[in-house]
């Protein structure tokens, strides 16, 4: 017969206060030097092709707006990005008037500045996605759709194909760089040890079977046939960044030691992608939580533990 024990494990000196603080996450993914193949210009986010400024043959440069997105799916997501927007600089607005009556926090009016930049820099990408641009200079070999054309994410608009130089193509996973927009600038880091390469991203050529969004950089002295790594860094946003040893993982599930009135137990936490020594922490704990940090895996384990005996 297993029979509870009320014991109480002992707590390491070891916890630190969760703070707010900014994080610019970071974009990763394989990426390799392309010679000046035709690339693919497709559509960012779904709605209809309203205008479309070229034809087959015609010559194009970097950037140059080659159709538009509308229709009532663009419209919707304008106008939910706009009210976030909105809502973001008024929440601003509202906390650094109560900042000034001595109501608010130093900290609070800086996490209501990086949601409302956040918000902000959502409805400019968002903006942005609207234009389908060529990628880079060229000749415009085909189009793929033509006007009124309901659209899909990744779905072809046209082909390019350059008048001379290399790009980079690379392939970045996850909600975030659905939101990308042409102009946003990154680093090409090539495996073999060559130094890093500045690259701009130019266009979307289209989603893999798997997910993956295949995006288009160019920058200057890349190589065709080089191979590496693609790292981009998006705006800041506010995080909650913890030590990552004081994570937990145990059946698939990741836990904090928290450290409050009643003791030392253990919360359950939806961690972000560490980086270096910190990980973001998406939801579980909120500023001003104490998490312990010293020796917590064997706080946790212990006290876990201590709830059984062994049968006689």
């Amino acid at each position: 017969m297993l029979a509870a024990l009320a014991v109480t494990a002992q707590a390491p000196t070891g916890w630190i206060t969760v703070q707010a603080t900014q994080q610019a996450p970071i974009l990763s993914g394989f990426a390799a030097v392309q010679p000046g193949t035709p690339v693919t210009v497709a559509a960012l986010q779904p709605g209809v092709l309203t205008s479309l400024f070229v034809m087959p043959g015609e010559t194009v440069q970097p950037g140059q707006t080659i159709g538009r997105l509308g229709g009532p799916q663009i419209a919707a997501a304008l106008a939910t990005a706009q009210g976030a927007s909105n809502a973001a600089d008024a929440a601003l607005a509202a906390e650094r008037g109560k900042f000034a009556d001595q109501l608010s926090t130093k900290a609070a009016v800086a996490q209501a500045k990086a949601t409302a930049a956040s918000a902000r820099a959502n409805l400019a990408a968002l903006r942005a996605a609207t234009s389908l641009r060529s990628p880079l200079a060229g000749q415009v070999q085909s189009l793929a759709a033509g006007l009124g054309a309901s659209l899909q994410p990744g779905q072809a608009i046209a082909v390019v194909q350059p008048a001379a130089g290399a790009w980079v193509k690379a392939v970045l996973y996850g909600s975030q760089a659905a939101r990308l927009s042409p102009g946003m600038a990154a680093r090409f880091i090539p495996a073999d040890g060559a130094p890093a390469v500045s690259v701009m991203l130019r266009g979307v050529q289209g989603t893999q079977p798997d997910g993956g969004l295949v995006l288009a950089f160019s920058g200057p002295g890349l190589q065709p046939g080089e191979a590496g790594t693609l790292r981009l860094s998006l705006s800041p946003r506010p995080v909650l960044l913890v030590p990552s040893e004081a994570l937990v993982l145990d059946d698939g599930r990741w836990w904090v030691m928290l450290h409050d009135a009643k003791g030392d137990h253990a919360v359950q936490v939806v961690p972000g992608e560490a980086e270096d020594a910190q990980t973001p922490i998406l939801s579980g704990l909120a500023a001003g939580d104490k998490v312990v940090v010293q020796d917590a895996a064997l706080l946790y384990h212990r006290g876990i533990a201590a709830q059984f005996q062994p049968p006689d």
